[in-house]
């Protein structure tokens, strides 16, 4: 037991040193390259007010007024998506589950798209949370119904059915907001570009939901078993089923209203960090945040490094390496079934 905890330990640390690491890189690169000294400088200025006469007005500006926000939104985002997918594949038995494949992701957008219609920006968190409910709430009814096919296949196919009558939905509002279509196109593809007035209450809200993640990190270790065994064993799993169902609803729906749909890092990272750390929860969810924040930064990183992908969406770069590697988990998962 102390080999594991050493063992994590000095993953964590290893992890978030990766990330900071990366995370300095993605503030110097971009149209105007800066080096690794003056981000540093402006970030020690800002942060520690320590005065730095070689920087210019253009610098500080470019470091913390444009590329700070990018890149804070961006591991932010990847965080929560990637907790808010391992919550997903243990409460749904389901090694596909993610906010993106079951549907969660689309309700949230159609909701965010509704205010957007109507001019209630204000309230895009709250429409995009409520859209968000409204789907996991169908793809939870639909995907338990059938006695007939297996819990995984059943989930998946009620996401997957969800998604595209929702997506139908979302696409005949835009049809008939002719006004707002270009808008919504773009912000549909997932981008890191649209910045918010303030990143804190976002990062308060994904700060609750790990934490709540985190003190229900031992119930889902047993959940993993089997409901009836975990409730056999002590464990409430209506109570904590219903709560981090919606404390991870919530973070996707934050996470949509801001960044539009990016899909797969809650597929992606969780196995990847299965296979460096193991299954349990405690070690699970705090490297699926970390982890999930340094793929979105790369993700994002190659649209303003490599000039053909320049232009390009975030959320379409994820998904060209989240589509193979669901065809591998869904080929691994079919072999062993």
């Amino acid at each position: 037991m102390r080999q594991l905890s050493k063992k994590f330990v000095i993953l964590i640390g290893i992890s978030v040193l990766s990330l900071g690491i990366i995370a300095s890189i993605m503030l110097a690169v971009g149209s105007a390259p800066l080096s690794l000294q003056t981000v540093l400088a402006v970030l020690m200025q800002q942060l520690l007010g320590i005065e730095s006469s070689e920087l210019t007005t253009a610098q500080q500006i470019i470091v913390w007024n444009i590329r700070w926000q990018r890149v804070a939104l961006a591991m932010i985002v990847g965080s929560a998506l990637a907790v808010s997918g391992a919550c997903f594949q243990t409460m749904f038995k389901n090694p596909l589950a993610d906010p993106f494949i079951l549907g969660v992701s689309s309700g949230a957008a159609l909701g965010a798209a509704v205010s957007m219609i109507t001019y209630h920006t204000e309230l895009m968190i709250l429409f995009a949370f409520a859209g968000a409910l409204l789907s996991l709430g169908l793809v939870w009814i639909f995907g338990r119904q059938s006695i007939h096919i297996r819990s995984d296949q059943q989930l998946l196919l009620a996401g997957i059915a969800c998604g595209a009558m929702l997506n139908a939905i979302l696409s005949s509002l835009m049809a008939l907001n002719s006004e707002q279509i270009q808008m919504i196109v773009f912000w549909l593809m997932g981008s890191l570009s649209n910045y918010v007035d303030s990143l804190l209450p976002i990062f308060l809200i994904v700060i609750v939901g790990l934490t709540v993640a985190m003190v229900y990190a031992r119930d889902l270790d047993v959940m993993a078993i089997g409901d009836n065994d975990a409730q056999f064993l002590g464990v409430d799993v209506k109570k904590v089923k219903l709560l981090l169902l919606v404390t991870a609803t919530l973070m996707t729906g934050v996470c949509v209203s801001v960044s539009g749909i990016i899909g797969f890092i809650g597929l992606i990272i969780p196995h990847i960090v299965r296979k460096m750390a193991g299954p349990e929860h405690l070690h699970l969810l705090p490297l699926s945040a970390i982890y999930g924040a340094i793929f979105l930064l790369l993700a994002d990183g190659l649209t303003r490094v490599i000039p053909v992908m320049s232009g390009i969406p975030v959320g379409v770069v994820t998904a060209l390496f989240g589509s193979p590697f669901f065809l591998y988990v869904l080929h691994s998962t079919s072999r062993r079934g």
